[in-house]
């Protein structure tokens, strides 16, 4: 088991496209990537459509395991206190895992996570935008959750109380299995990659709210 005990499933394939709509109206073969001056990119493209995404943390125990055997991991030197790691984890297929594992690796790896602000000034909906953050300052989002979501805010709580004991740090979980009986919980054998980063907050982050903005054609 890898103790998350607070789930947040995401299906990726239903969500807006967010990247198009964040500060810039663009044309329709450039909705997955928004290059603002003087902001990092955001792209929507890195988790596999229908992955299984959930927030919650990895006991200590299990994280020395996964450190032991996992083919691809991404090290730092968390403080080892509380409950366990702070975790993402992406659950999709051996193939579509091992993409992601590569696009990030091509980036020079994952720098950290990071939730930010975001609104629809149409539907006055404010909401957590889950982002991945490279080392080439790229931001991938990986979920949207409504900000007045009961189970949302006590798992942000959760996240947020242990990254502290961590001393800010946190993981992402790539992981196959998701069509198998350990959807949602992956075996140690399913895991294909931890990658150990900073938990960035959304100040340090230093790119405000994210507005969502709609384009009309005259």
């Amino acid at each position: 088991e890898t103790g998350q005990e607070e789930i947040v499933s995401v299906k990726i394939s239903t969500l807006p496209d967010l990247a198009a709509e964040l500060y810039a109206l663009v044309d329709e073969e450039d909705e997955v990537e928004v290059e603002v001056e003087g902001l990092p990119t955001i792209r929507e493209d890195l988790i596999p459509d229908n992955a299984f995404l959930s927030l919650g943390v990895m006991p200590w125990e299990m994280v020395q395991q996964v450190r032991s055997q996992v083919k691809h991991h991404q090290a730092a030197q968390p403080t080892e206190k509380g409950e366990g790691l702070p975790m993402i984890l992406v659950q999709t297929s051996q193939q579509k895992g091992k993409v992601v594992i590569d696009r990030l690796k091509s980036l020079g790896g994952l720098r950290g996570i990071c939730f930010n602000p975001g609104s629809d000034a149409m539907s006055q909906e404010h909401y957590d935008l889950g982002l991945l953050q490279a080392e080439d300052d790229s931001l991938f989002i990986f979920g949207e959750f409504d900000e007045a979501d009961p189970i949302h805010i006590q798992a942000r709580q959760k996240w947020d109380k242990r990254c502290k004991s961590t001393k800010g740090y946190c993981g992402l979980v790539v992981a196959k299995g998701i069509t198998g009986a350990s959807r949602g919980q992956p075996k140690l054998t399913d895991i294909m990659a931890l990658f150990e980063v900073r938990s960035i907050s959304a100040q340090d982050l230093n790119i405000g709210t994210l507005e969502r903005q709609f384009a009309i054609d005259w």
